[in-house]
């Protein structure tokens, strides 16, 4: 990347033993003691203090800021249930869309508890591996660097640098309008760098203040590194090494628990030994290029006649139906096309795809069925295993099943809304825009529903349980907003359930 710059930091949640472990928010006794206890309860549907406490602790920061923010916070929660009853009663969740959501959901919670169960367990950490990642965290690299796209400005940079012009010299020459200083520069800990490029990071290690690397080749070009300063941040407190320690232990479990199941992953697949069939995966290819390519490129790469050629390999022709086909092949289980694409319909949003040309489209397409692949395979595992059958996700998938059968309705509700005259106007005349509108429109009808729906189902609160339940940020006007996702898992998706940010509009 020319722009070494670039590095963002998310917080990944692979598995919730790394940070938040599903007992983290029970250290404290009161709470743990009621974890179990009746919160609220909305028709049929409770809700626990466990449930409520992750759902409040990862949710949006809105509630949080209020006077009253577990009162607030439990209000939306029951509204989205009273919402997830009547999506039941009206069998929104025997919808293929809403079983797949939540066979997907099932399916991650699972292989995530198996991890957890397997792998977590053969995690070993050295107070040596702590004190190296203390370290690393401690050191701030103050850096800059002159980076050449390709060889002939490489040995330009080296040619100067020889002759005796100076790196400041040659840094700032390459400064101009549309590459600014900071596209060259870089302030952070050698931990991050190691986190985001441990090949630069392994390099920077070697490297004393004031040095100039060797040329450092990547796939999108040449560095030369020169580090200005290395300040050391020296730990003031008790409390702020013992943070440190704690974050730099997540880190090494993380890192561990990586590797330990990359080997988990490849032992799985070498013992299945899956097989994409070509055919099948070219008539895939030139389906999808038909969305998700611009036209001009789906012909340029000939894409319809490979299609032709891949279903005469199959003995089909075009028109006529390819439910059926086999896309892998494995020891003991296949997987169809149309599984495949069933798994793409849930996570297309993800999904980027290179469109450079046609080889780079295609690896791009391959990677994303290998991935499918290893979702299919550790599905399998994970429920030949009785995962799916252990509390901790029964207890959950019910959670994302209430919340699914809302989500669903509320689209439903949306989709539902036609404009008026007047507001067809108002928006004609520019004053609304259509979102503000159709988003106004939302909040009536979801309104009108709620009243509705507090007559047809009995609504009880246990008040006094939740005064006792202890939160991370209470009535406060600076709460900050925390999304953490979990990528990496089968399905991108929030950590837990927990209300929808569009509640804020109600406040």
């Amino acid at each position: 990347m020319q722009k070494l710059k670039t590095i963002v930091l998310i917080l990944l949640l692979c598995c919730l033993s790394n940070g938040y472990s599903q007992d983290s928010f029970f250290n404290d006794g009161e709470n743990l003691k009621n974890k179990n206890e009746i919160l609220a309860q909305v028709g049929t549907l409770k809700i626990t203090a466990e449930e409520f406490l992750y759902s409040y602790e990862f949710g949006p920061a809105f509630p949080k800021r209020k006077e009253n923010s577990k009162q607030t916070h439990l209000n939306y929660m029951i509204n989205e249930k009273l919402l997830a009853l009547d999506g039941y009663e009206k069998g929104l969740m025997e919808k293929e869309t809403a079983k797949e959501i939540y066979k997907d959901i099932e399916s991650d919670l699972a292989a995530e508890e198996m991890f957890n169960k397997v792998i977590v367990p053969e995690i070993k950490i050295n107070d040596n591996e702590i004190e190296k990642v203390i370290e690393k965290k401690q050191s701030e690299y103050q850096l800059r660097w002159l980076y050449a796209k390709d060889l002939l400005q490489l040995e330009n940079f080296v040619k100067n640098l020889k002759s005796g012009i100076t790196f400041d010299t040659l840094f700032n020459s390459q400064l101009n309008d549309s590459i600014l200083i900071d596209d060259r520069q870089l302030s952070s800990s050698l931990y991050n760098i190691y986190l985001n490029n441990p090949e630069f990071a392994q390099i920077i290690d070697t490297l004393k203040p004031g040095k100039i690397s060797d040329p450092i080749h990547t796939d999108d070009g040449w560095y030369i590194i020169k580090i200005d300063n290395i300040l050391k941040n020296m730990i003031t407190s008790e409390t702020d090494y013992a943070k440190l320690k704690s974050e730099s232990i997540n880190a090494i479990t993380k890192s561990k628990m990586d590797a330990l199941s990359d080997k988990y992953v490849k032992e799985l697949f070498s013992s299945k030994n899956p097989i994409i069939k070509r055919d099948v995966f070219n008539v895939l290819r030139s389906y999808l290029g038909k969305f998700v390519l611009p036209s001009e490129k789906f012909s340029e790469w000939e894409l319809d006649n490979k299609l032709d050629i891949a279903l005469s390999n199959l003995g089909l022709k075009r028109g006529e139906k390819y439910t059926g086909l086999t896309l892998i092949t494995s020891s003991d289980n296949n997987i169809s096309l149309d599984e495949f694409l069933i798994w793409y319909r849930n996570r297309e949003q993800y999904v980027k795809f290179l469109k450079n040309d046609l080889i780079s489209f295609s690896k791009s397409l391959e990677d994303l069925v290998w991935l499918m692949v290893r979702d299919k395979l550790l599905t399998v595992k994970a429920y030949q295993d009785g995962y799916n059958k252990s509390e901790w996700v029964i207890k959950q998938a019910g959670w994302w099943k209430d919340k699914i059968s809302y989500s669903i309705y509320r689209n439903e509700l949306a989709n539902s809304i036609t404009l008026n005259s007047e507001e067809q106007r108002l928006l004609n005349e520019k004053k609304k825009s259509q979102s503000e509108i159709l988003s106004e429109e939302l909040s009536k009808k979801i309104l009108h529903k709620i009243l509705e729906l507090k007559k047809k189902y009995k609504v009880t609160i246990n008040e006094e349980l939740l005064d006792k339940i202890k939160v991370s940020s209470e009535n406060d006007k600076k709460a900050i907003e925390m999304y953490i996702v979990k990528r990496g898992n089968l399905i991108p998706r929030p950590a837990f359930p927990t209300i929808d940010v569009d509640w804020a509009s109600w406040e």
